[in-house]
């Protein structure tokens, strides 16, 4: 069956940071339910955060090839998802580094296309919204994009 949105059709995409709590998978539906109702594309971000292991140089050689093996496997999963589910044209980013700063440079790169950034919000474990809390202060002026959050426990 062929896809409902191809590459060219597609003119804006919405955001999505991948990671494995059950608010993420709020905001996924959440985008890609507007992601098909708007003829949008979805975007997944998966950004590995770099760890302290100089002193360790073959653990962290393993462990940094874990971490990629692992996101790869996930981003995967959730791009079949999204296609069996949806049918929506689907891109994934992998980058490592500290994820705000890699979520500013993302957001501001215009090959993106980004119109939308859609965040889950973690209802219980606060320390997981640590994303919204620096996207909603000081470096929102820094952007020109809306910021959607999506409360963990919307079904």
């Amino acid at each position: 069956m062929p896809k409902e949105n191809t590459p060219n059709s597609l003119k804006e995409n919405f955001l999505v940071i991948v990671d494995e709590s059950p608010e993420f998978l709020a905001a996924l539906k959440y985008a890609c339910k507007n992601a098909k109702k708007n003829k949008m594309g979805i975007i997944l971000l998966y950004v590995i955060e770099l760890e302290n292991f100089r002193h360790w140089k073959g653990v962290e050689t393993i462990m940094r090839k874990e971490q990629d093996d692992k996101a790869k496997e996930i981003i995967a999963e959730y791009i079949d998802m999204i296609d069996k589910t949806y049918n929506l044209k689907v891109k994934s980013i992998l980058k490592k580094g500290e994820i705000i700063d890699i979520l500013i440079e993302v957001l501001k790169n215009k090959r993106y296309k980004i119109t939308n950034l859609v965040l889950g919000l973690a209802m219980e474990n606060q320390e997981s919204n640590k994303i919204i809390g620096s996207m909603t202060s000081s470096l929102r002026k820094k952007l020109t994009l809306p910021i959607i959050i999506v409360p963990g426990n919307l079904e």
